[in-house]
């Protein structure tokens, strides 16, 4: 296909992409999917002699490796992150809104809920600090509870680039796709090569704006005009990438090449992409159950609070019960592995509650168009928390500051109250009768 034909294919069709129910179904099944391999991952004891033991039990199995081939679904939601996102800023483009206007709503969708995330966080580690807990338990707790929490700022450039990566994607789709998986391999070689690891953050913006890119092509159509056949050889190829990579020393565990990402993320990213798109109508068929739409939109309209939540939920809920006179099984037991569905029942029944209390903040705000440079800086904002946590781990002056600084994002993207907006310059203006 010639790049010009390409282009035609892969062009934009503002106010076209039409919303898909399994895009939406794909999310929420990635979420759970998410929820339920952390609730399988973590592990906790009380050891006498070496008090809290936390242990990720998931990854000490022998068979989980390839499994994370299909189940480690991080670069899926990225893809229908890209398609959703395309959809909505092309109808906001259409309707003479700007790109700060649909930052604004992706910020706002991901700073306000977790504000209440961090606040409750700093005020559980005072809590455990006063009342005597060790200060390693706390550590080793903040670690497990935190370690999700990449995905704040991974996503929040991701979504803030969108519009601009759009029109890239416009002008010259092929050759955006090419030039983010090069600045992946080049990351991923300048990073083994010198081992220097903080490379692998900036691997960050090239595979996940990757794997978001994927989403305008289906948007756009390029998959749909494939046959299923043509499909399942591109995601089949994708998967021989994939293999060749862990031949030449990747890890085979996707969990591994998650955080910071590798290249083998962006094969991963196309070989899901391919399964979804042969899962559609399978998917679609799903979707058309009153009963599936019905969770659909109750969890979609709370995912992201669910998918903070969901680990400290994890966390407390095990901690609950090492308090009790419960026996515990050892983590990868027989009898560990019989109580998940109990633990897990209980985590649903606790994240259900904190969703109907706090999920009403990821609904839409009233209409406001901020400046460039408040949304810049709000953007900004939104990676300090990831990025602090990484530095410094949790503590109550990281969680407290990072709510803090989340609150700002929120305030940047917010109208000034009436009082404020009717002062001039010099004072109040003057209200004629």
């Amino acid at each position: 296909m010639s790049e010009s034909s390409a282009t035609r294919s892969a062009s934009p069709m503002p106010g076209r992409t039409a919303r898909d129910p399994v895009m939406d179904l794909v999310r929420v099944l990635c979420v759970v999917v998410v929820v339920i391999g952390h609730m399988l991952m973590i592990g906790a004891a009380v050891v006498p002699g070496r008090g809290l033991v936390v242990e990720r039990t998931l990854l000490e199995t022998s068979w989980i490796g390839p499994v994370t081939w299909i189940a480690q679904i991080m670069p899926l939601f990225f893809v229908v992150g890209g398609f959703v996102g395309i959809g909505a800023w092309r109808r906001i483009e259409a309707s003479g809104g700007t790109a700060a206007d649909f930052i604004r709503s992706r910020i706002l969708r991901l700073a306000r809920p977790s504000i209440a995330l961090f606040a409750a966080l700093a005020v559980a580690v005072l809590v455990m600090h006063l009342t005597g807990v060790d200060p390693e338990s706390i550590r080793l707790i903040g670690i497990g509870i935190t370690s999700p929490l990449w995905f704040l700022a991974a996503y929040s450039f991701a979504q803030a680039y969108l519009p601009g990566l759009a029109t890239f994607h416009a002008r010259a789709p092929w050759w955006t796709l090419a030039t983010l998986v090069a600045g992946a391999v080049a990351c991923d070689v300048l990073r083994f090569a010198t081992g220097f690891e903080a490379l692998g953050l900036l691997d960050m913006t090239f595979v996940w704006l990757f794997a978001q890119q994927l989403g305008f092509w289906i948007a756009d159509g390029w998959f749909r005009a494939r046959s299923p056949a043509t499909v399942a050889a591109i995601g089949a190829g994708a998967y021989l990438v994939l293999f060749g990579l862990v031949g030449i020393g990747y890890s085979g565990n996707m969990l591994d090449n998650l955080y910071p990402p590798t290249f083998a993320i962006v094969a991963l990213a196309l070989g899901q992409t391919c399964l979804m798109l042969l899962a559609h109508p399978a998917l679609t068929r799903l979707m058309a159950l009153r009963s599936v739409q019905v969770v659909v939109a109750t969890v979609g309209s709370r995912m992201m609070t669910i998918y903070l939540w969901h680990v400290p939920v994890l966390a407390l809920v095990i901690g609950l019960l090492l308090l009790t006179p419960l026996p515990t099984p050892a983590a990868g037991s027989a009898a560990w592995w019989w109580t998940r569905p109990v633990v897990f029942v209980a985590v649903v029944v606790v994240l259900a509650a904190i969703s109907a209390l706090f999920g009403r903040l990821e609904r839409p705000s009233p209409i406001h168009h901020p400046s460039d440079w408040a949304t810049g800086l709000a953007a900004a904002c939104m990676v300090i928390p990831s990025f602090a946590l990484l530095a410094w781990g949790l503590d109550f002056l990281v969680a407290a500051s990072s709510a803090l600084i989340l609150a700002a994002a929120v305030l940047l993207m917010s109208p000034l109250p009436a009082r404020v907006r009717e002062r001039g310059p010099t004072g109040p203006t003057a209200v004629t009768p």
